[in-house]
């Protein structure tokens, strides 16, 4: 493994922590959406953006990729893990894009805690890859470990929700549907930075001596 400190390889990790920062970002925005959504015409449009800029990050990781002869890690390794970090973004954007389309107007503590177990991970996922960019394996497991942990407290909180919203939903059927969608979007975006963990754990497989 050539470390991400090398002169040649510092731009891997320039967009890769630019990648991380970029959900932590988002996590951030998306905490105040979801616990007042009746801003998404203010909010949406700012998460998207960060999606945006996520896409583009990817593209020039990518590039960079094919033009380089030598790279920190395996060119595989690389690409799924630009990939995996797009996909985060991506999750919560989505969660966000329903909550404007479905003109939800009231937050409720699944919502506020799923936010929270976001922006956790997404802080995580900034860690692993300081962590990654100097060659520090030992820590990106327990940066990983952790990341792990806060999915599971994700898939928690969405049996906990659906059990909550389900008592009502033949009272409200239309809000039990719309929320139902939002919780299982973003417990998918809790899988999709677990999705990283374990990319970064096999990259120390590979590289721990």
């Amino acid at each position: 493994m050539l470390p991400f400190t090398n002169t040649k390889n510092q731009e891997f990790f320039r967009l890769f922590r630019a990648k991380a920062e970029n959900a932590v970002d988002t996590a951030n925005l998306l905490i105040q959406l979801l616990g007042e959504p009746q801003r998404s015409p203010e909010l949406c449009p700012v998460i998207k953006e960060l999606e945006s800029k996520g896409d583009h990050l990817t593209h020039d990781l990518f590039a960079l990729i094919h033009k380089s002869f030598f790279a920190p890690l395996e060119r595989d390794d690389l690409a799924s893990l630009a990939v995996a970090l797009d996909s985060v973004v991506d999750a919560m954007e989505a969660a966000a894009a329903r909550i404007g389309i479905y003109k939800l107007s009231e937050s409720d503590r699944f919502l506020k805690a799923f936010g929270q177990i976001l922006r956790a991970q997404a802080g995580e996922l900034v860690a692993a890859i300081d962590m990654l960019a100097g060659n520090k394996m030992a820590q990106i497991r327990e940066r990983a470990f952790q990341i792990n942990l806060l999915e599971n407290q994700g898939d928690e909180l969405l049996r906990n929700g659906l059990t909550a919203i389900y008592e009502n939903a033949a009272a409200d059927p239309i809000r039990f549907i719309t929320l139902k969608e939002i919780y299982e979007t973003l417990e998918q975006a809790t899988d999709e930075a677990e999705t990283v963990a374990n990319i970064l754990e096999g990259v120390v497989m590979k590289h721990s001596s």
